[in-house]
């Protein structure tokens, strides 16, 4: 359940994050940012639906997910030290929390993609209900955003 919950923040702030900029900060599109958000829709709606029902292949995508993610993160990382607007600071911020965000859900894929044993370890799966409820959620995210999409 943990994991679900922080695969769903990570993957829900990163696209949030850089569809903000797109969108109302004008930063232009980038194969790292078109990546990193793909990674992030796949991350928040499919990883974590995957984790509910089957943790070692959801733990596994949200790895991927998760490294795709990296190359954007440092992109993004040598952009704010160019910048040197008022609004430097909010962005670094910003990313800071982001950043560790990733880096944090990064560490407990790793943990459970390598160490023997660990399948069995974390908390318990949510009840059949409960994963029908936080099925709904990513989905109707998901759908919310191709339906958007077009008009980005």
């Amino acid at each position: 359940m943990t994991r679900y919950l922080l695969y769903f923040l990570t993957g829900f702030a990163v696209a949030t994050v850089i569809l903000f900029f797109r969108g109302y900060a004008s930063v232009p599109q980038s194969a790292y940012s078109d990546a990193a958000l793909v990674a992030a829709m796949v991350l928040f709606s499919m990883a974590t639906w995957l984790t509910l029902f089957n943790v070692k292949a959801g733990t596994l995508l949200a790895l991927l997910s998760l490294l795709t993610m990296v190359p954007w993160l440092f992109r993004a990382w040598i952009r704010i030290a160019e910048l040197e607007a008022a609004l430097a600071q909010v962005i670094l911020i910003v990313h800071g929390v982001l950043s560790g965000l990733v880096l944090v859900a990064l560490v407990v894929s790793l943990r459970y993609a390598f160490s023997r044993g660990s399948w069995r370890s974390g908390t318990t799966a949510p009840g059949l209900f409960l994963k029908i409820l936080l099925t709904l959620l990513p989905l109707a995210v998901l759908a919310a955003w191709l339906i958007v999409e077009p008009k980005l």
